[in-house]
């Protein structure tokens, strides 16, 4: 099942649209979400009783409102074909869309997003950081329209977690024409050269295995894509990973970056740490932020 948060927004018009063209298939089951934020109906001390009472009437208009777009979504989706589940929720956005999500076993969470544009960062406030941190499935953030998912940007780290992204990458509903790029980065390293050893005479003796190793897990990684019939290359970035990956889905102009949403927390040279949070955040294209 595809979960997809609806609030009547243009950005939420944009993850529909993903959802009807892009992502899912014919008689898959859709479930639509509106969650009327409580927050923004509670009491403040000192209220008047009038005060309650318009405070109420709000909160029965909103929820006449959210089924109506509950409604206009599902009459969307359903004249292709998609069998529609909608809910309409009062509680907490972030913490009522991943309880849905746990509770129906969901494959993936599509919400949209405008990105990092000002001093808010997230639309629906931190909802869509929230639900990527804590919910119990691959996240699709979207940030605007794109008829297919053509070019595709893949990080990987040499993790479970990491690995696991590509075997949801291949779940979707991919044109055949796709390109996906796998990268692995290699990190600075603040290195203090040693006595009679220059600085890069030390960063090359350490860096080259660093960068071996990198190759040999984005090829891993390319290996399963190549094998399902896309084209697909492989590059080692150097420096911060969420940054490099950002630059170069804006060069490649890339329609989708897929990231882990944690990495590997152990002993792994190329962790991702944050990567996922600073992707989401700041890539000019939709994200898709797996959690295995």
């Amino acid at each position: 099942m595809i979960l997809c948060a609806v609030d009547g927004s243009r950005h939420t018009q944009m993850a529909l649209d993903m959802v009807q063209h892009a992502l899912a298939r014919p008689g898959e089951t859709v479930g639509l979400v509106h969650v009327i934020d409580l927050s923004r109906f509670r009491p403040v001390k000192g209220m008047t009783q009038a005060a309650k009472r318009a405070l109420e009437k709000a909160l029965g208009v909103a929820e006449r409102n959210g089924r109506d777009l509950l409604g206009q979504a599902e009459a969307l989706l359903t004249q292709e074909g998609l069998q529609v589940e909608t809910s309409l929720v009062r509680g907490y956005p972030a913490e009522a869309l991943t309880k849905i999500a746990a509770r129906r076993k969901t494959d993936l969470i599509v919400l949209g997003s405008r990105g990092l544009t000002d001093v808010r960062s997230f639309l629906l406030g931190s909802v869509s950081r929230h639900v990527v941190m804590a919910a119990p499935c691959p996240v699709l953030v979207v940030k605007k329209r794109v008829p297919a998912f053509e070019r595709i940007i893949v990080g990987v780290d040499g993790s479970k977690r990491s690995r696991s992204i590509v075997k949801c990458l291949l779940g979707l509903p991919l044109p055949d024409l796709a390109r996906i790029t796998v990268v692995s980065a290699v990190p600075p390293l603040p290195i203090e050269a040693g006595a009679g050893v220059s600085d890069a005479e030390l960063l090359d003796r350490v860096l080259a295995p660093l960068e071996k190793e990198a190759g040999l897990v984005a090829d891993e990684a390319a290996a399963p894509i190549e094998r399902a019939g896309f084209e697909v290359t492989t590059m080692v970035l150097h420096g911060n990973p969420s940054h490099e990956i950002v630059k170069l889905a804006e060069a490649k102009r890339a329609d989708l970056v897929v990231v882990g949403s944690r990495g590997l927390t152990g002993d792994s040279r190329f962790l991702l740490g944050s990567v996922s949070d600073g992707v989401v955040r700041y890539a000019p294209c939709a994200v898709l932020v797996v959690r295995r």
